[in-house]
């Protein structure tokens, strides 16, 4: 189990991390992209995470996970906190952290250059 506290703490400890108001949601944010929210009643979360992990959590532990229907297009993924384990949480949330911080970077390259240039 996790709590909003915990969750909270962990996402603000990433670079650059930083928290602010989504609707009715904390959300935590890398460069103003969010990887993460805590709802209003902080029994529950999301974690922006790849599409493959989303759908394998979903299909793994369906006690835990939840889709946010249309927004999971996207990787948004549900997560019930007192159902949650803190060890997979932690690598989960440093995923979805990474996630939106590298595809943020990506944006930024510039337009001209090498073609192929990898991370």
């Amino acid at each position: 189990m996790i709590t909003a506290k915990e969750f909270r703490a962990l996402a603000l400890s990433f670079p650059e991390a930083a928290e602010a108001p989504h609707f009715d949601r904390a959300s935590f944010r890398v460069r103003g992209k969010i990887f993460a929210t805590i709802a209003p009643d902080g029994k529950s979360g999301m974690l922006k995470l790849d599409l493959d992990a989303h759908e394998a959590l979903l299909r793994a532990e369906p006690e835990t996970f939840f889709s946010f229907g249309g927004w999971s297009r996207t990787g948004a993924t549900g997560v019930h906190f007192a159902r949650m384990k803190k060890a997979l949480f932690r690598d989960l949330l440093a995923q979805a952290f990474g996630n939106v911080a590298s595809g943020k970077r990506r944006a930024q390259r510039p337009a001209r250059g090498a073609r192929g240039t990898t991370k």
